[in-house]
């Protein structure tokens, strides 16, 4: 029965699909945590935006869990499944810029790299708000809410969306944004806007603003301090990043770097990452202070915001090994010395020397949208630390350690930070009351739209808008990690 149908599918399709046994399907089934180990019974390669909507038809139709995968960089690995259906955007990747309108408009098979690369070859010096890791696929990023390097010049990815088309559950293709006049599309667009991947359809296309960076060139580098002077570095970090113009973001790095010295050996580093959207003499004044405390090496370059991503971004990924992923969000004056304290003992016991955190500076710009005005609640934010315990993909006895230190570290941190919440983007199926943790006071009217886009819940998974999944505070059970549906 099933074959029939897959045959009837390859027949309709201007796409084509991969099957297990196939020469292809090993690699495409592989992701940037290679802890995932899920194996679809089909993959789905539109061509043309109706392909989407052939697939998804199909997989309704043949009642097959289905996923939609982008850059694969799911950290929990939803955008695949065990059985079912994938749909894999990559090659629908056209890009266009309109010059007048300042805005690029992307099919969502591409990923942030391909739109950088884009708007590098324009000569015009515009940028989109996007991601800091090339790899990363818009479409999951942006409807997560989307941090970037120039969010508090400009706000997140969301507030630079002007439109998007979604395919929703029912098989119409939608055109909706900020012009939008429609109850429905109104209400639709302000989900799309933070309310998390795959949860009301599958967006096809996003229009989004580029902006003009302050100056040619931006101030941006590595500032590495010994992990045990994390104390003092934050207790001047805490209060100085409340001093500083919008236009100045310093983002935090925990973790090890190679000895200066001695290659051979890791040191452990609690590190700053600057990106100043100005003149460079203007920045270096600004961290002065920072340079007086007596870094370990600081490395500043003068170079455009892509440049900047493609030599930086790759150093987070996960690169294929085992990992696990988790976040919180820590108010203003949050990087204290608690948590500095939490930083230290914390890293200091880490299993696996591949292990490593970051946050995101948040604030500026991205404080002047109200928590309510779109899907994305946490708008007062200050820091968004994410951690990404790391291990060998051959060593999966090694899973259970490296994720309970990795949970145990987080819950200390977000305790002693005053943590007000988690981000959807480092989605996380050990998440304690998630749905409030991610979406806070706004979760409500998110299930009401989910209601009315999706009556059926077609579009469910572990943690989807409307799962009843909740995993208990005290970690107790870690299969969650392990599957992508309750």
């Amino acid at each position: 029965m099933i074959e029939t149908a897959i045959q009837e599918l390859v027949r309709e399709l201007s796409g084509y699909v991969l099957q297990p046994g196939d020469s292809e399907y090993e690699d495409v089934i592989k992701i940037d945590n290679g802890r995932i180990q899920f194996r679809p019974r089909l993959i789905i390669f539109p061509a043309v935006v109706e392909d989407v909507r052939l697939g998804l038809k199909f997989a309704i139709t043949n009642n097959l869990p289905f996923s939609i995968k982008g850059g694969g960089h799911s950290a929990a690995g939803y955008c695949l499944n065990e059985g079912g259906v994938v749909i894999a955007m990559k090659n629908l990747n056209r890009i266009t810029f309109d010059p007048k309108k300042e805005t690029v408009t992307a099919e969502m098979g591409v990923i942030w790299y391909d739109v950088y690369k884009f708007m590098q070859l324009t000569n015009t010096g515009l940028i989109p708000v996007g991601g800091g890791c090339p790899t990363v696929a818009p479409p999951g990023f942006m409807l997560g809410g989307g941090y970037s390097f120039v969010s508090r010049s400009y706000g997140m990815s969301i507030d630079n969306l002007e439109s998007l088309k979604i395919v929703t559950p029912d098989g119409e293709l939608r055109h909706i944004g900020v012009n939008s006049t429609s109850a429905e599309d109104i209400d639709l667009f302000w989900a799309c806007s933070g309310g998390g991947g795959g949860n009301f359809g599958i967006v096809v296309e996003m229009e989004m603003r580029v902006r003009k960076p302050l100056s040619k060139k931006m101030l941006v580098g590595q500032i590495r301090y010994p992990l045990e002077m994390a104390e003092d570095v934050l207790g001047y970090y805490n209060d100085w990043v409340e001093t500083v113009p919008d236009a100045m973001a310093v983002y935090g790095f925990m973790g090890n770097q190679k000895d200066l010295i001695d290659k051979t050996t890791n040191v452990k580093v609690l590190g700053l990452t600057p990106v100043f959207n100005g003149d460079g003499a203007e920045g270096i004044d600004l961290l002065q202070g920072l340079l007086k405390l007596k870094p370990i090496n600081a490395d500043l370059f003068n170079m455009t915001l892509p440049d900047w991503e493609f030599y930086n971004g790759y150093t987070t990924r996960v690169a294929g090994r085992s990992s696990y992923i988790r976040s919180t969000v820590l108010p203003q004056g949050g990087m204290n010395n608690k948590v500095a304290k939490v930083i230290v003992e914390s890293m200091s016991k880490a299993p696996s020397p591949e292990s490593f955190a970051v946050w995101t500076h948040a604030g500026g710009a991205i404080e002047n949208v109200a928590s309510d005005a779109t899907a994305y609640v946490h708008r007062n934010s200050r820091f968004i630390p994410e951690i990404k315990s790391i291990w060998d993909l051959d060593k999966p006895g090694d899973t259970l350690k490296n994720v309970e230190w990795a949970y145990e570290f987080f819950e200390r941190l977000s305790d002693a930070g005053n943590a007000t919440g988690a981000y959807v983007n480092y989605i996380d199926p050990l998440q304690h009351n998630w749905a409030e943790q991610y979406y806070g006071s706004n979760y409500k009217r998110l299930l009401e739209i989910k209601k009315k886009v999706d009556p059926n819940n077609y579009f469910n998974f572990q943690q989807s808008v409307g799962s009843p999944f909740n995993p208990t505070k005290e970690l107790t059970d870690i299969s969650p990690i392990n599957r992508t549906r309750v």
